[in-house]
């Protein structure tokens, strides 16, 4: 008699030697390297997801000579999958405590956001404020002991699935490393696999009405109509809704080619120049010129007539008192040229994305 079937017996082993290989591989590569060579951890590793293939057909080969003790069997893959779990995510919460997670290297953090990769910036967001660093890190630890209990094994691996998504989502639109998504995707099939042990329970009880709050006593039609209308309201909204981005098909950071002034060319030849490089048309009709530094800006507001292609710039940093740009911006072979007047100097200039 099988304890369960060949096809419960592949996913639990395929679960266990993930699992148990990846969070084997990450912490003995992180903590015992030093003195082991990583080639021979990662054998390890690839050692116990070859065991976690192999073992279900043996365990169902040998089950059916009544051979093998089952039960007993799934039950310890099982908590050495939830060993593996817990203290993977116990670790990754220690390791933030301790700030060895997290880490930005403080010559970057006084780069522009626009030159760091999404890595860098995700990193930077998160350790800006160590407490919220640590309470992160509590909540890993938390799932991990709610892991532990059996009473509270549900509401951990819940607590884990949510966690686990948020990561799994930071790794693909920020562009972690691959090994970095694979770790937290197996980390998710293993709590899969535990809530698929139950899934039929689980699912009822989800999709149980709320006994607390009675259900509306109207008419199926009214019903509907009360919720297609949250779907309404914001297409409403959006169509009174002044956006931010008045003239979308100019919005963008555009860089400065053939400049001139007073008819005279300039280029920056070297990072010291003080030379015109950068033009900005932002949100809300910001225009900002950089001069070849991110701390040498002029910050202004642009008015356009599209009628006849004149803009106005009015500056509100360094100084409100600069003398505003008046000129004309015109749209030619895909690019931008700007020309006009700004303190008694004239200026020309191609704008490209």
């Amino acid at each position: 008699m099988y304890s369960t079937s060949l096809k419960n017996k592949i996913w639990l082993g395929v679960c266990f030697g993930l699992v148990v290989g990846v969070v084997f591989r990450r912490l003995s590569f992180k903590y015992f390297s030093p003195w082991i060579p990583t080639p021979f951890l990662l054998g390890i590793g690839i050692l116990v997801l070859i065991a976690g293939l192999i073992l279900p057909y043996v365990w169902h080969a040998r089950e059916r000579r009544n051979g093998i003790n089952g039960v007993k069997l799934k039950t310890n893959l099982e908590h050495l999958t939830l060993y593996a779990l817990c203290l993977d995510s116990i670790m990754f919460g220690v390791q933030k405590i301790q700030g060895l997670q997290m880490i930005v290297l403080l010559g970057k953090l006084d780069l522009p956001l626009s030159s760091l990769p999404g890595e860098t910036l995700m990193w930077a967001f998160f350790k800006y404020s160590y407490p919220f660093t640590v309470a992160i890190a509590l909540l890993q630890i938390l799932t991990a002991v709610l892991l532990l209990f059996s009473r509270t094994r549900l509401f951990g691996l819940i607590l884990a699935i949510i966690m686990l998504t948020f990561i799994i989502c930071l790794d693909v639109f920020y562009h972690l490393p691959v090994g970095v998504l694979l770790h937290a995707i197996i980390s998710l099939l293993g709590v899969f696999y535990f809530l698929s042990q139950d899934w039929k329970r689980l699912t009822d009880f989800i999709f149980q009405p709320l006994q607390g709050t009675k259900s509306l006593n109207i008419s199926n039609l009214y019903k509907n109509m009360y919720r297609i209308s949250l779907f309404i309201w914001p297409l409403l909204f959006s169509l009174i809704y002044d956006f931010p981005d008045k003239h979308p098909k100019l919005t963008g950071k555009y860089q400065v080619e053939n400049l001139k002034i007073n008819d005279v060319p300039f280029k920056a030849k070297s990072p010291k120049d003080s030379v015109l490089t950068t033009v900005y048309m932002d949100l809300e009709d910001d225009f900002v010129l950089d001069f070849n530094d991110y701390r040498y800006r002029y910050i202004g507001t642009y008015f356009l007539n599209e009628k006849n292609d004149s803009i106005t710039v009015k500056w509100r940093y360094p100084s409100d008192k600069l003398d505003e740009f008046k000129g004309r911006l015109i749209r030619t072979n895909g690019k931008l040229v700007l020309n006009g007047k700004m303190n008694d100097e004239k200026l020309e200039m191609k704008l490209s994305k």
